[in-house]
């Protein structure tokens, strides 16, 4: 895996005026997996103490982030952390330091907060940066909008971040039934998965079931706490039946594809001596980077990975597959346990003979 660059000009934490520990409460708040009904990881929220001095802005986002960075190590299993930082503060000094000591960013979202369109362009460097040591990167707008489509594309998320102004009463508003629709083709295009912000209401939350996003978060979820709360019994009572237990489809229609973390070395085998229909190209976490296919020359070409996990349901993935563009729509799909290691790849043929199956 690679590891952040340590930045030359940092300014060590102990030279702030104000020792941000003093004065900032982090907790941590759940991450409901859909799908299951489980968290799927915490979002750490700090706050300011009110009696304390006004500390300066920097300060609370250095202190959630080492927070969030020291919790990983007793994350429950198959769970992520949440780490939100402004996106002007993306590549300030003293966020890289703590993102640098922590080397290795595997099961680390970095909730990108405060977008400005202004800004994008300077923090894409930074962004890239901890994609490399393995964090994913989520982005979302204010509870009043998105993103334009074209931020989203450059930053090339992993999660987008629906605010309040999608939610709130979402099952009395069809047209925010037809505006998540749109944006989760978009992510499915992407390789992105939605989270679903601010859910207040058991009906809220059984539309977002119905429109198969994957991840929510909100009041009605569960609070924030200082130790992982679990998710409220109300949430996952709300979640259809078939949400909460997995059906296990894709775990039988999976196939062994060969691995390797060295592409290069990969291509220099041409296909027809390799055996080999396509190649997963993964990283040192066992993360699928990309698939490499026989091109019309006869050699290795690589596209983008279209990555679902083990307990998606066949009806969603063969949906995120038909939402690719035409030319990589009908490539297998790289299929990943909780803590997105490469388990296999699914063929498209396989989903859709299975469909026709199910429906006689």
């Amino acid at each position: 895996m690679t590891t952040l660059r340590e930045p030359s000009d940092l300014v060590p934490l102990s030279s702030s005026p104000v020792d941000a520990d003093d004065h900032v409460a982090i907790s941590y708040q759940p991450i409901l997996d859909v799908a299951r009904g489980v968290a799927a990881g915490y979002q750490a929220v700090a706050r300011t103490a009110p009696d304390r001095p006004v500390v300066p802005d920097l300060l609370p986002v250095v202190a959630v982030t080492r927070a969030g960075l020291a919790a990983r190590a007793s994350l429950p299993p198959n769970t992520f952390i949440s780490i939100p930082v402004p996106l002007a503060r993306v590549d300030d000094v003293a966020v890289r330091e703590q993102l640098a000591a922590a080397g290795d960013l595997s099961g680390v979202v970095l909730d990108i907060t405060r977008f400005d369109s202004s800004v994008a362009a300077r923090t894409e460097a930074a962004l890239d940066d901890y994609r490399r040591a393995g964090a994913r990167i989520a982005v979302g707008g204010g509870d009043d909008g998105q993103p334009e489509l074209g931020s989203i594309v450059r930053l090339r998320p992993a999660i987008i971040r629906l605010g309040a102004a999608w939610t709130r009463d979402l099952d009395q508003h069809p047209s925010r039934r037809s505006a998540i629709e749109v944006t989760g083709r978009l992510a499915g295009q992407l390789d992105a998965w939605i989270l679903a912000d601010e859910v207040e209401t058991a009906g809220e939350l059984r539309v977002l079931a119905q429109l198969g996003v994957p991840l929510a978060r909100g009041p009605f979820v569960g609070a924030a706490q200082p130790v992982w709360p679990t998710i409220d019994a109300g949430a996952r009572s709300a979640l259809p039946r078939t949400a909460q237990t997995p059906d296990g489809e894709l775990r039988r229609l999976l196939q062994q594809a060969y691995t390797t973390s060295d592409p290069d070395a990969a291509r220099s085998v041409l296909p027809e001596a390799s055996g080999f229909e396509c190649v997963v190209v993964i990283d040192d976490s066992a993360h699928p980077v990309s698939i490499l296919q026989p091109g019309p020359a006869g050699t290795w070409e690589p596209i983008d990975v279209l990555t679902v996990h083990v307990d998606t349901s066949v009806t969603d993935a063969v949906a995120r597959a038909m939402a690719r563009p035409p030319a990589t729509r009908f490539s297998p799909i790289t299929c990943t346990d909780a803590a997105g290691r490469f388990v296999g790849i699914l063929r498209i043929e396989r989903l859709v003979e299975h469909l026709v199956g199910e429906t006689g």
